[in-house]
Order: C-alpha cells, then sequence, then structure tokens
C-alpha cells in the first residue's frame, strides 16, 4: 500500500514538474508582453509630449511673426517721417538761402 502511495506520489509530482515549465513560460511571456506594452505606453506618451511642444512652438512663432511685422511697419513709419523731416529741413534751408540771396539783391 505504501508503495503504491510512492508510486503515485512520483507519478504525482512528474505530472506537477512538467506542468511547471509551460506556466514558467506562460509567465516569461506575460511578462516580456507587459513590457512591450509599458514601452508601447512610454512611447505614445513621448510622442504627445513633444506634439504638444510643437503646438507651442507654432504658436510661439505666429505669435514672433506678429510682432515682426509690427516692427516693420513701426520702423517703415518711422523712415518715412524721418524722409519727412529731411525734405522738410531741406526745402527750408533752400528758402533760406534764396531769401538770403534775395536780401544781397
Amino acid at each position: 500500500m505504501q508503495q503504491k502511495a510512492e508510486k503515485c506520489a512520483r507519478k504525482f509530482r512528474k505530472q506537477a514538474r512538467l506542468l511547471e515549465q509551460p506556466q514558467k513560460d506562460r509567465n516569461d511571456w506575460e511578462d516580456i508582453a507587459e513590457y512591450r506594452r509599458q514601452q508601447w505606453v512610454e512611447a505614445i506618451r513621448e510622442r504627445d509630449h513633444k506634439h504638444n511642444q510643437m503646438s507651442q512652438l507654432a504658436r510661439e512663432r505666429e505669435t514672433v511673426q506678429e510682432r515682426l511685422v509690427q516692427i516693420t511697419r513701426e520702423r517703415d513709419t518711422a523712415l518715412c517721417a524721418s524722409e519727412n523731416r529731411r525734405r522738410a529741413w531741406e526745402t527750408q534751408r533752400i528758402q533760406s538761402l534764396e531769401r538770403e540771396n534775395y536780401l544781397q539783391d
């Protein structure tokens, strides 16, 4: 009876060992799958972060372009005003020279 029980126990241990390897393989595959899933999630987060950065940079670029247009208009206005002042100065200088010449004659 004891021999029969030992034989049955050996058979049970052998079956348990045979089942351990597939279970270990399954656990390994689950670990690999979870690792890959985490890598995928991290890649998605990184992509979203870079997309947000690019969107922010695009908004900043538009702001800078608008400011550049504004500065260019201000510069053009200042150049026109400066040119008008120069012309007025030239006109007054010519008029003063003409007056001097008229008075000398």
